[in-house]
C-alpha cells in the first residue's frame, strides 16, 4: 500500500514544455529533450535518451543559454526514453528566461 505524505517544494514549478538540448559531463556528444516543469531551482525533463545516473552533472541548454544541473532522479518512461528531475547548480543563471516566484508550493508525495 502506498503511503503518502505531504512535504514543500524549495520553488514553485512551472508548467513549461520546451526543446532543450543537454550534455551529461564526460561526453562530447548532445542529446534532444524537453522540458515538463521549470523553476529556479531545477527541472523535470522529458524524452530524454542519453545514458546517465543520478549525480550526474549535465549541462541544458535552452536557446542561447546554457546552465549546469546535477540529476537527482529518473524514471522509466516509453521505450528508451526517460524522465530526468535536475537540480540547478548556477540558479543566477535564469536560464529559462525569466525569474519565477520564490512561492514554495505544497505537493503529495507518494511511497
Amino acid at each position: 500500500m502506498p503511503r503518502s505524505r505531504i512535504a514543500k517544494r524549495q520553488s514553485k514549478r512551472t508548467k513549461a514544455v520546451v526543446p532543450v538540448r543537454l550534455w551529461v559531463a564526460g561526453s562530447k556528444d548532445s542529446h534532444l529533450a524537453h522540458t515538463l516543469d521549470v523553476s529556479n531551482q531545477g527541472v523535470k525533463l522529458g524524452g530524454c535518451r542519453a545514458e546517465m545516473k543520478v549525480g550526474d552533472k549535465i549541462e541544458i541548454q535552452y536557446r542561447q543559454k546554457n546552465a549546469q544541473f546535477r540529476v537527482v532522479w529518473i524514471t522509466a518512461g516509453m521505450g528508451t526514453e526517460r524522465q530526468i528531475g535536475a537540480e540547478c547548480l548556477e540558479p543566477g543563471k535564469q536560464v529559462w528566461g525569466e525569474h519565477f516566484s520564490e512561492q514554495a508550493d505544497e505537493y503529495e508525495e507518494t511511497k
